[in-house]
């Protein structure tokens, strides 16, 4: 027998519901739960409630959490405001495949035109289309007012819409279905607070990458990592591969990666076996080769752990690569894999995660068909997210080509009705809506017909200097409301407007070449790391005696590249100082403290010029290096004292993130993460996936101390890439002035040769005759 699947989780959600219920007295006891505290939509945090409350959840810590989220976690990103006299906004939820609702409250704070007429006015709360409440709007407490809404458990399913609908009238005769009285405020820090049980499930692997990763969960990604020993570096090449993996799949949410020696998590988490060993109290299977087992967490009935296993490093590398790339058929609790045989070599700018560079790319690609269309009278923007890879050099050209077409409801009349279209929230142009007079000129080509051509095509060219290497192109359909005039308007809301996916964006054109170090393409793209989807031409050097907290970084920044190119870094290695010489030819990443990580005394000279070998000490630089810095248009100055300020004033320890051309070839990086201590190093690496703290990743070193961070760019730079003949000619001496004047000297001189020369062999052909 088949159930349906929505319907077995409302009926569990219902019984849960029913068995809360079903014990009066005990509720009664504890009925005084609340909560105060919520994190960022990245991650949630559990709703704290207080001692009288604390009894239940301690009970059934393992079984109950709240959560809590606002509107602005849930995609609202400014308050909302809703206008006419049937103004609607919806917000997008999802819900774990383990986790059953039993009970949902929204606390909605909320404001109100005076003017609007209370019997005839109210504010409707639906969930999935379902009514849940209408909240009257009486004259009293217009200006702020907060109501607490409970939603039914049981029409909660795994993509979940809430939405707010606003109706509202000023008067009991005619009215301007647009007037400027019918409005209506929603604070974006309303709350939505959410009581989960969770479910058992059983030890099948078929079920990866859940529970340790379900992708209908917009939280940040918290995955511990156990060892049961200490690891060596190719045991950290597995957990750098397996973290890539989850980094890929969390993608936008961001991951965490706590690491435990000897030690099980109180939730999910991933170990690593290479050998027989296992934490104290754990019974594993016997393990006669390269597998991967589910078991339970001993510490908590509803949490799993995923066991990667191998005899030795290698064949836990095998394991791993099964894990990650998906090519060993997952079932049951316990697999053994192969050696995985002929995974193709990756090659420059493929990774997934980028948008092709070498042909234009259909919207198809981007964004579903029910992403990119909209409707009424004031829609909300539609947004295409893509990542391109920062290197990519436009330089002097018009744009890049946008090849757009949509599609939208014909205007009745000549309007101001116009399609806008913006990059990074930076405006590019308005395309006017045109209107179609008396019968229907052109076919619409809606969802629901099979042909029929685009309203309207056109080629907009997008300045480069608004792409960076994560961008949204955001569509805005601007519908204008034309009045016919008293007792004559009707508010049909009928307008629609979509973008076909045979719409365009190309960057084929365009070579890659850019110069380097910049920590900003580090931290928001992994470059130039991630110019290899698979990290081939990367290593990373680890200290001789690893702490838990510099895994930490390590797992990290594989997680972010992960992230980036949406593929396992299974071709990265991890090496000791001692063999960097060995790798010659990659680009480095360098992991560890001064006492350490013996590279960054061996390189301090090159490593920063300014920075004092062997301490965190700022040299004064030269009369040479301030004249070159301000031929290279670097203000050398302003960085030293905010760099001075920093060191001397900072509230706690020192970390830094520096990046440098590698001492042992040219055209190849090193970025280190360094500190004065392991813990400072990892607190460096958090950093990295704040919003709020990204834009002082910059230059070419990141210093942070406590809640303090600056960027600097004090050193020299270097290119990468390639770009044809002309173009770096040219690009050469607009750089260089010197080298401008000295060319245009020599080719005057060389046509004046030229032309002397010829007119002297017309002289002498004249004499002779």
């Amino acid at each position: 027998m088949i159930f349906n699947h929505v319907f077995l989780r409302r009926m569990l959600a219902g019984l849960l519901v029913l068995t809360c219920f079903a014990a009066p007295a005990y509720a009664k006891k504890h009925h005084h739960s609340s909560s105060d505290e919520v994190k960022s939509r990245s991650a949630p945090v559990e709703v704290k409630s207080p001692d009288e409350s604390a009894t239940l959840l301690k009970e059934s810590s393992d079984e109950v959490s709240k959560y809590a989220y606002t509107l602005e976690e849930l995609g609202a990103g400014s308050p909302i405001e809703l206008r006419s006299v049937d103004g609607r906004r919806s917000l997008k939820l999802s819900m774990r495949n383990d986790e059953v609702i039993t009970a949902a409250k929204l606390k909605l704070n909320y404001a109100w035109s005076p003017a609007l007429i209370p019997e005839l006015s109210h504010l409707k709360v639906l969930l999935n289309d379902e009514l849940m409440t209408s909240l009257p709007l009486p004259h009293e407490g217009n200006n702020g007012h907060e109501s607490d809404v409970q939603l039914d458990p049981s029409m909660f399913i795994d993509f979940n819409k809430l939405t707010l609908n606003l109706i509202a009238h000023y008067t009991r005769d005619c009215e301007d279905p647009m007037h400027s009285t019918l409005w209506a405020n929603i604070s974006n820090l309303s709350r939505l607070e959410l009581t989960v049980r969770h479910l058992k499930l059983p030890n099948d692997l078929a079920l990866l990458p859940a529970p340790f990763f379900d992708r209908l969960d917009n939280r940040k990604l918290t995955l511990p990592f156990i060892f049961p020993a200490q690891p060596g570096n190719d045991v950290l090449h597995a957990a750098g591969v397996v973290a890539s993996w989850f980094g890929a799949l969390s993608n936008y949410r961001g991951a965490d990666f706590p690491i435990l020696l000897n030690t099980l998590p109180k939730g999910n988490g991933v170990m690593l076996v290479a050998g027989s060993a296992a934490p104290a109290g754990l019974s594993l299977p016997a393990i006669n080769g390269p597998s991967i087992a589910m078991i339970s967490n001993p510490l908590n009935a509803t949490a799993k752990l995923l066991v990667i296993m191998g005899r030795d490093a290698n064949e836990l590398d095998i394991a791993a690569q099964a894990l990650t790339l998906g090519k060993a058929t997952l079932t049951g609790g316990y697999v053994s894999v192969k050696q995985m045989e002929n995974i193709p070599l990756r090659k420059p700018y493929d990774a997934p995660g980028w948008i092709p560079t070498d042909r234009p790319v259909h919207f198809a690609e981007l964004a579903k068909q029910t992403d990119m269309q909209v409707e009424g009278i004031t829609p909300d923007m539609i947004r295409v997210n893509f990542n391109l890879p920062p290197d990519v050099f436009p330089w002097r050209s018009d744009g890049v080509p946008l090849d757009l077409h949509y599609r939208y409801t014909p205007r009745p009349v000549p309007d101001r009705s116009t399609l806008n279209v913006n990059i990074n929230n930076l405006f590019i142009k308005a395309l006017p809506l045109a209107s179609v007079p008396g019968r229907l000129e052109k076919k619409i080509k809606l969802p629901l017909l099979q042909d029929g051509q685009a309203v309207s095509s056109e080629t907009v060219l997008i300045p480069h200097d608004n792409i960076f290497g994560q961008n949204q192109l955001q569509l805005h359909y601007f519908f204008d409301y034309t009045k016919q005039g008293s007792c004559k308007d009707v508010f049909l809301n009928n307008e629609r407007g979509a973008i076909d996916q045979d719409s365009t964006i190309d960057f084929s054109s365009f070579p890659h070449y850019t110069a380097l170090p910049n920590l900003g393409f580090f931290v928001n793209d992994g470059f130039p790391y991630t110019r290899m989807a698979d990290l081939s031409e990367t290593a990373v050097v680890m200290p001789d005696n690893v702490a838990p907290a510099e895994m930490e970084t390590y797992l990290a920044v594989m997680g972010r590249m992960g992230r980036v190119t949406g593929y396992p870094a299974i071709r990265h290695v991890v090496i000791s100082a001692a063999s960097v010489e060995a790798s010659a030819d990659k680009d480095l990443i360098l992991i560890g403290t001064a006492g350490n990580q013996p590279l960054l005394a061996r390189w301090a000279d090159k490593m920063h010029p300014l920075l004092e070998k062997g301490s965190h000490t700022l040299r004064l630089p030269g009369p040479f290096e301030r004249l070159l810095s301000r031929w290279q248009d670097r203000d050398l100055e302003d960085a030293m004292h905010r760099a001075g300020d920093l060191i001397t004033k900072g509230d706690g320890g020192l970390g830094a993130l520096v990046a440098f051309e590698s001492p042992l070839r040219n055209g190849r990086s090193v970025v280190a993460f360094t500190g004065d201590n392991p813990e400072q190093i990892a607190t460096l690496a958090v950093s990295m996936s704040d919003p709020k703290i990204l834009p002082h990743f910059q230059g070419d070193l990141v210093m942070q101390s406590g809640k303090r961070i600056e960027g600097f760019q004090m050193g020299p730079t270097y290119y990468v890439g390639h770009l044809p003949w002309w173009t770096a000619l040219h690009w050469y001496l607009s750089r260089q002035p010197l080298a401008l004047i000295l060319f245009v000297g020599l080719a005057a001189l060389l046509v004046a040769v030229t032309a002397f020369r010829f007119l002297r062999k017309l002289a002498d052909q004249r004499l002779r005759k």
